[in-house]
């Protein structure tokens, strides 16, 4: 069965109304309904007392109609009673704001040893009893799991509890072995901030612009997702100790990179992972859409996590992002897309508006009342013929993007969005920080999609791991760089593979520490005097040609590297038309792949 379905929240709506709503979900062609991952008051509305009452009744009634359920399991909020019975345990900000207790997603972190007793317990008396549900289909752990907040809309960085700072300092252990280890890669002689004791060591509460150390705030990210992988992969392991029949898994979305994990790890022991998408709401044109769908495939890539969409905008963003009105067609370019993608599931946001709360009046496929739109009409023809898009799906690809995770952090947190103050931070611009890293590999879907219809993408760990069976890499913001995979990047070109990279290419190694010769000397042979910043983004000035773009290609062996001594993939994003100075040398590579 291929999964298409919807969001549709039972307890949100009077009881009255269920069998309506299930009937007509089943009737416009949807053999799956999505429900219960925000639903904890729901299912424990006091400590410790459970009530499944009403989650056994939405369950049978699917049943009865013959509709699917992906079951959540609702660990991602916690119930306000959560704070009154362990106090101190909201999100603690870098300057010691305190999140929210009930309001703004997710209101708990994930490293407090309370949440996760909780969390588990609710786990286990789900899965328990419903894993032999008939309507149960898939289980979802957690909901777009994140440190707070689940948005930009605070600079604040969170969390800073003492849960997250023993997390981090057992973490630091781990991956260092000792305290020498941590205070050299960290750079810890910097301004006097060696540390004496592991308990010294603190979250970096300086932010992300006056960390002092780059490199602690740099494995601070790298710290969250290992954490929240680890969890996921614990919830999931508890379910598949209970229910080992039934598939799971969780869902996510592309942003800025301080917000969410590092996708190409988190979902590497799942069954699926599922992208929550609003292309009306990103004012996505169909390239801006293909390259959403084409990198979270990649995230998929060489794990056993199906590729699934979780969440489809099916009406008018509220709250966040474009509110333009969303029509029948445009649903059905966004859903064939998805499938010609690689998408093994698509499921809908949502069946109808919600009549309270932040998403009011937002998302719905109906219109508030219940009453059809053309908007029905198109997903119900989509359902009939959904298999025979699925079949046309083009999985391989001659050219890769890679991905470099670290290089955006590091490149985001030297330049970052403008400050509120003026003065020597004044120049600083949201152009090359706060977008550079999304922007350039985006530019670099602009190039390889002009030879391909579909693009894979490959992460620092293929790298590092050499696995790169592949005849054209591109490789943009090439600025973190370690040794091991300089070096099996090299024995790949070198053995007929074609590398095209741009500026800073392995200035710095992986935990952000300059390399006193940067690795491009290595590879091409030129000699790099300084990195400038422009209006065009970043420029390599070499010694000989100040301040010129450049194009090098250089054959190695039996392949060729072309590197551009500027922010070629930025630019090429942002419209290589914009850029005489540079447009010559786009062209001609674009012409060589």
């Amino acid at each position: 069965m291929f999964p298409f379905g919807v969001t549709f929240y039972p307890d949100q709506w009077p009881a009255e109304t269920w069998a309506e709503n299930f009937k007509n979900i089943k009737k416009a062609g949807f053999n799956v309904v999505r429900f219960g991952e925000m639903a904890w008051d729901w299912i424990e509305p006091q400590p410790g007392s459970f009530s499944f009452a009403e989650l056994d009744r939405a369950m049978d009634m699917c049943a009865k109609f013959g509709i699917k359920v992906l079951l959540g399991i609702p660990t991602s909020q916690v119930p306000p009673w959560f704070h009154r019975k362990y106090p101190g345990s909201r999100p603690v900000a870098q300057d010691g704001t305190l999140y929210p207790e009930y309001g703004p997603r997710p209101n708990i972190c994930k490293d407090n040893a309370n949440y996760r007793k909780l969390a588990e317990r609710l786990t286990k008396k789900i899965v328990s009893r419903y894993k032999n549900h008939p309507a149960l289909l898939m289980w979802q752990v957690d909901n777009e799991p994140v440190y707070p907040p689940l948005d930009h809309t605070t600079a604040n960085d969170y969390c800073h509890c003492e849960h997250s700072r023993r997390a981090f300092i057992n973490w630091a252990k781990k991956k260092y072995g000792s305290l020498k280890k941590v205070n050299e890669v960290w750079g810890a002689k910097f301004w006097t901030n060696t540390f004496s004791s592991f308990d010294d060591i603190t979250t970096p509460k300086g932010g992300i612009w006056e960390a002092v150390s780059p490199h602690i705030f740099l494995d601070w990210l790298r710290f969250k997702t290992d954490s929240l992988t680890q969890w996921i992969d614990h919830l999931a392991k508890i379910v598949k100790k209970i229910d080992p029949h039934h598939k799971v898994g969780t869902n996510g979305f592309i942003g800025i990179c301080t917000r969410v994990p590092d996708h190409s790890i988190l979902a590497g022991n799942l069954d699926w992972y599922g992208l929550d998408i609003y292309p009306k709401g990103g004012r996505m044109k169909k390239q801006d859409l293909a390259f959403m769908l084409d990198l979270w495939r990649g995230f998929t890539r060489g794990k056993k996590a199906e590729f699934h969409i979780t969440e489809l905008q099916g009406g008018q963003n509220v709250r966040w992002g474009c509110p333009d009105y969303v029509a029948g067609p445009e649903i059905d370019w966004w859903t064939k897309l998805a499938l010609e993608h690689g998408a093994k599931a698509i499921l809908y946001h949502a069946w109808r508006p919600p009549l309270f709360g932040a998403e009011t009046n937002g998302f719905g496929i109906l219109k508030p009342d219940g009453s059809p739109t053309k908007r029905l009409e198109v997903i119900n023809n989509l359902a009939k013929h959904c298999t025979r898009y699925s079949l046309r799906v083009t999985r391989s690809s001659n050219i890769v993007i890679a991905y470099l995770r670290s290089s955006e952090v590091q490149t985001y947190q030297e330049q970052g969005p403008p400050r509120g103050i003026a003065g020597q931070w004044e120049p600083v611009r949201t152009d090359i920080g706060l977008m550079y890293g999304l922007d350039s590999i985006r530019g670099a879907y602009q190039l390889a999609t002009k030879k391909e219809k579909s693009v894979d993408f490959i992460f620092e760990q293929d790298i590092k791991a050499g696995d790169l069976p592949y005849k054209t890499i591109l490789l943009p913001n090439p600025y973190l760089l370690s040794r091991t995979q300089f070096n099996n990047l090299k024995k790949w070109v070198t053995a007929g593979g074609k590398l095209v990279t741009d500026a800073r290419f392995g200035v710095r190694d992986e935990n952000a520490h300059l390399y006193p010769n940067p690795l491009l000397e290595e590879l091409l042979g030129v000699t790099y005097d300084h990195g400038e910043i422009n209006v065009d983004g970043f420029l390599d000035v070499l010694e000989k040609k100040p301040r010129k773009y450049q194009l090098i290609e250089k054959k190695i062996g039996k392949g060729k590297v072309v590197y551009a001594n500027f922010s070629l993939f930025s630019i090429i994003k942002k419209g290589a038309s914009k850029w005489q100075s540079t447009g010559t040398l786009i062209r001609k590579i674009a012409n060589s792949l």
